[in-house]
């Protein structure tokens, strides 16, 4: 009987010290649990925040990657483009690269001008020739009076077809600097108030050689029209009288008199060439789209 006395004894001090010591481990439990952070559906979430837009410039007007150029050629046309630049406080840009990195010509353009801070002045105003030769693309990209001004839709169709046909053939110095050249004559026409545009584009250019040449080609014939001509004339010979040019019996006048019958008027709408050519190729200007940065860039793209 003793020893079951003292085995009851034990187990209802075990009892009374687990009592006891229960609430002391589940407050350290809860307090545990408490600094663990829970994990929200923010803290998983990819971070999408747009890339800032520097300041200042982070590169050159001309950045050679794709290396078109040599050391010589890149020098003349980096100045050129600087003292464009310069000139019209507009930025020209040239870039090639190897790859578009799985993005349009017109985003890489768009995005390269954005986040490298090209642009002049507090607008950022300017343009960007981008060459991919992996894709064999070629896209530009204009910024605020570039785009808004200086370079429509119009323009940027003519400047494209001045130089795409020396970059399928491989003139590379050749194509970046009608380029620059044209872009030039595009901010000199801009500044007069009237840039080009629809009924309003650069004239055609003729090369000195030809002028000569057909100046040459247009005296020789006429030289020998008039000389053939002079030829036929050898038989005639100056007459003292008038009537010795008139043929015996082709006249005989005897009474002439005039009389007025009738008036018929015709009217019919002459239209002016030049209005109807402007108004079928469209009300110029230029279009717009919205790049990653969130801006509104101009521009066109192609391949060679």
């Amino acid at each position: 009987m003793k020893i079951k006395k003292k085995i009851w004894g034990c187990l209802l001090s075990l009892l009374c010290i687990f009592m006891l010591v229960l609430p002391v481990m589940a407050s350290e439990s809860q307090e545990t649990d408490s600094e663990i952070p829970a994990v929200t559906s923010e803290d998983l979430a990819v971070p999408t925040e747009i890339p800032a837009i520097p300041e200042e410039r982070q590169k050159p007007l001309l950045v050679d990657d794709a290396g078109l150029l040599t050391e010589e050629e890149s020098s003349a046309l980096l100045n050129k483009l600087e003292d464009i630049s310069q000139k019209y406080e507009n930025e020209v840009g040239i870039v090639t690269v190897n790859s578009l990195e799985g993005k349009t010509a017109e985003a890489y353009a768009d995005d390269y001008y954005d986040y490298n801070g090209y642009g002049y002045g507090e607008n950022d105003d300017g343009l960007l020739l981008l060459i991919s030769m992996g894709e064999r693309e070629w896209a530009i990209s204009t910024y605020g009076y570039s785009h808004t001004v200086a370079f429509t839709d119009a323009g940027l169709e003519f400047i494209s077809g001045e130089f795409q046909s020396k970059l399928s053939s491989g003139n590379y110095a050749d194509a970046f600097n009608c380029f620059a050249d044209q872009c030039d004559d595009f901010l000199r026409q801009a500044a007069t108030g009237e840039p080009y545009d629809v009924g309003n584009m650069p004239k055609a250019k003729v090369s000195p050689f030809w002028l000569y040449t057909d100046l040459v080609v247009a005296f020789l014939i006429s030289f020998g029209i008039v000389k053939a001509k002079s030829g036929n004339l050898k038989s005639v010979k100056k007459q003292e009288s008038a009537k010795a040019y008139e043929r015996s019996g082709s006249l005989s006048l005897q009474r002439s008199t005039d009389s007025f019958v009738n008036r018929i008027v015709t009217q019919r709408t002459i239209k002016n060439e030049k209005d109807s050519s402007a108004s079928s190729s469209g009300s110029g200007g230029s279009s717009s789209h919205t790049s990653s940065s969130g801006r509104s860039h101009g521009g066109t793209s192609g391949k060679f």
